[in-house]
């Protein structure tokens, strides 16, 4: 397995050919932290299934992007590739470096799908709060929890 693991560590020739940018450990720094750029990365197993489930929208996001020279959508397999900057404790984990010298990263914690993929890079790693839409997100869990009463009744 250790044989395997130093192949997989070795930069793919064709890492920047996608829409999709390949990651490992030996390019990652590199592309993740260039200031001119805005780097949206997907930590991923390639056994997990909520990776699975997101790489279309991952692609679809990768494929809008891909004439934008100030924006890269990429992808890392974290079981293959260690990195020193931080450790990802759970699949999918993906990570925001926004362009500039200071070397942040912003965690991404929303929705994973094209059109919040989307806000989030348009607006350089924020998202839009949407706090009007929880309280009717609630009613129909009220709804539901009313029905459950007549039935109980029957």
């Amino acid at each position: 397995m250790a044989v395997l693991h130093g192949e997989i560590k070795e930069i793919p020739p064709d890492w920047d050919q996608g829409p999709v940018k390949t990651l490992v450990s030996k390019n990652f720094e590199q592309v993740a932290f260039d200031e001119t750029k805005n780097v949206f990365v997907k930590f991923y197993a390639p056994w997990c299934s909520h990776c699975k489930e997101m790489a279309p929208a991952w692609e679809a996001l990768a494929e809008k992007y891909k004439d934008r020279e100030d924006i890269v959508i990429a992808e890392l397999d974290a079981t293959a590739n260690e990195l020193e900057a931080f450790s990802v404790l759970g699949y999918p984990t993906l990570k925001f470096f926004p362009a500039g010298p200071d070397r942040k990263v912003i965690d991404y914690k929303s929705t994973r799908d094209l059109e919040t993929f989307s806000k989030f890079l348009d607006s350089g790693g924020h998202l839009p709060k949407e706090e009007p839409k929880e309280p009717a997100a609630s009613a129909p869990e009220a709804q539901a929890n009313s029905t459950l009463g007549p039935k109980e009744e029957l």
